[in-house]
């Protein structure tokens, strides 16, 4: 079913935008062994490397999300509503300045190839995608440098035939239903420089519309939202910023978790990336519980899964310890192997 999403849906962006906006340059510790332990910088317009972390994982000082970059990130959640239990969210600006990254990294190899294909880069800043495996629904809240009825109207000057409705006003915000190949979705503005695209598998127009306006509903406060999850806000206030994250709101949606009895009790998950000096990539990664007694008794399970893990992606290094209620993981990996060790803490893709 997520296969015919998301055919369908870069069916239908890349009929009305991809002639106008192409995809540009869409496109960090010592041996593999992990630190058990009991409780105990960012780019630049032009990213610069994280200095590597090489003291002991114990006593390392973790920074906590930078609050401009965490204002950014929490006013695309807004944008989803609590159906939605996981996200993937991409920071264009900065992948697009780090050349050796964007050769890698790209949303079509982070399992975001139904979001905005064809403005990801140039227009779209920042993009963020959820995916509601029981309706086929997909919410993609983005930030760009035009508005949704500039962008439409660039495009409707090649020639395209869209098939774009005039804009209807819905609690003060603007959206739009689009229509080409048979394909529906539908745009709204959520404010000047923030908007969000909506579709599913054989969706109406009515039904895009109808989501897009539950997005807005959530993002004005009408309806709750996936952010509003217990626990979810401080999670993404303890991890570093990084150009990539994945949110959740329950562990057990993470591939390195499922199938594992014994974490009774586990809420959120954030994992956040950046790059490191020698091709390297960290992810940071904070596991939220219902208690620490419940951190506790899972800490040996996720330290023998990441160990798992760790046999067949041979991590550079990892580290395990408690703080309070929630578990933090530290991943260092080789560049190249980016795509593989993000999925195992995002959603299934």
């Amino acid at each position: 079913m997520l296969s015919v999403i998301r055919s369908r849906f870069s069916l239908v962006l890349s009929a009305a935008l991809i002639a106008v906006f192409s995809l540009a340059a869409c496109a960090t510790e010592s041996s593999p062994t992990a630190q058990v332990l009991e409780p105990t910088s960012e780019p630049t317009t032009t990213p610069l490397p994280t200095a590597v972390p090489y003291e002991n994982f114990a006593g390392a000082v973790i920074p906590p999300a930078d609050p401009e970059r965490l204002a950014q990130l929490t006013k695309l959640l807004s944008l989803v509503p609590e159906d939605y239990a996981s996200i993937v969210y991409l920071d264009m600006t900065l992948l697009r300045t780090h050349a050796a990254l964007a050769a890698l990294v790209s949303p079509q190899t982070l399992g975001m190839e139904v979001s905005l294909p064809s403005i990801a880069t140039g227009l779209v800043d920042v993009v963020a995608v959820g995916v509601d495996f029981e309706t086929s629904s997909i919410v993609t809240p983005f930030q760009a440098d035009l508005d949704i009825g500039e962008l439409l109207e660039l495009a409707g000057g090649f020639g395209m035939g869209l098939g774009v409705s005039d804009p209807t006003s819905y609690e003060g915000h603007d959206v739009w239903v689009i229509d080409a190949l048979g394909s529906v979705l539908a745009m709204a503005s959520a404010d000047e420089a923030t908007g969000v695209a909506t579709s599913g598998s054989g969706i109406t127009k009515e039904g895009a519309a109808a989501l897009a306006e539950a997005s807005l509903d959530a993002f004005d406060g009408r309806s709750a939202r996936m952010l509003d999850s217990p626990g979810l806000s401080e999670l993404l206030e303890g991890s570093p910023s990084g150009f990539a994250a994945a949110v959740l709101s329950q562990c057990g949606q993470a591939p390195l978790f499922r199938g594992i009895e014994g974490l009774s009790g586990c809420g959120g998950v954030v994992v956040s990336a950046d790059v490191l000096p020698g091709d390297l990539a960290v992810f940071h990664s904070l596991i939220g519980f219902d208690g620490p007694e419940l951190a506790d008794a899972a800490m040996a399970k996720a330290s023998l899964a990441l160990e798992d893990q760790n046999l067949s992606h041979d991590f550079e290094d990892l580290g395990v310890r408690q703080e309070g209620s929630n578990l933090r993981v530290r991943v260092i990996v080789e560049l190249p192997k980016f795509a593989d060790v993000f999925g195992l803490f995002s959603s299934e893709r």
